[in-house]
């Protein structure tokens, strides 16, 4: 079982990005963009992206959905040496979005005023961001969804730590989940992951096969005061690069 590596600064990407086997970069997109960058992202979208953002009744969630999709393009373009528009994406069979023609490993996810993009040259990888919410009923979910030593670990803990560690919880077996790119098919309750908050993420235990939790590692993100993150990769001992993304830099 492995644990996470200490927090890491976020800071302003190289001109030239190498990255290395070792290596894991994380970019941080604040979505909240001015228009003419939404503008220049909203272009770069395939027709199918462009479609799926008008589908959204809200325009502050079409676009962040823009802002999301444009800056995973611009940032997987700038590994590639190609423009963001050429890029083209596929799904294996459930639904994890994947590179046609090459083998860059990414992942995105958004939630409330950020979204996440894990990169990688050959691991596996999954990334969540969660928008911490009060009020919602999180022993409920978490009696349906988290494991049973999860759920007992949660009521455990003292009533103002619950909502940070739910939340702590859900996202580390999200990235798990979707670095795995199985889908539903992996049933949460399959694994256990730590959930304290501040404390080293950890994969517990991984069921039916035991030996898989010593193939991946978790790590927390601090990202704000009102969003919970964590990424997962099948590996161990790798190195972090945080990035802010920033479409000036």
């Amino acid at each position: 079982m492995q644990k996470a590596n200490s927090h890491y600064a976020w800071s302003s990407p190289p001109t030239v990005l190498d990255l290395q086997s070792h290596q894991v970069d994380i970019w941080r997109v604040h979505l909240d963009l001015p228009i003419g960058t939404l503008g220049q992202l909203e272009a770069t979208l395939s027709e199918d992206e462009s479609q799926r953002a008008a589908h959204f009744h809200f325009p502050v969630d079409r676009d962040r959905f823009i802002a999301a999709h444009g800056c995973l393009r611009d940032v997987l373009s700038r590994y590639l040496y190609c423009e963001p528009g050429q890029l083209g994406f596929s799904a294996n069979h459930y639904g994890k979005p994947e590179l046609n023609d090459h083998k860059l490993q990414f992942n995105l996810s958004h939630s409330g005023d950020f979204a996440l993009v894990a990169v990688t040259q050959e691991h596996r990888v999954g990334i969540d961001i969660e928008r911490i919410r009060q009020g919602i009923s999180s022993q409920v979910i978490a009696q349906q969804y988290f494991s049973k030593s999860e759920v007992a670990e949660l009521q455990a803990l003292p009533l103002e730590l619950r909502e940070a560690a739910f939340f702590t919880c859900w996202t580390r077996k999200e990235a798990y989940i979707k670095a795995q790119g199985l889908g539903l098919s992996l049933p949460l309750e399959s694994f256990d992951v730590s959930l304290v908050p501040n404390e080293p993420a950890i994969l517990r235990a991984t069921r039916p096969d035991p030996q898989e939790a010593s193939r991946w590692m978790l790590h927390s993100l601090q990202i704000d005061s009102n969003h919970a993150s964590a990424v997962a990769v099948e590996s161990e001992g790798l190195e972090f690069r945080l990035w802010d993304w920033n479409i000036n830099y």
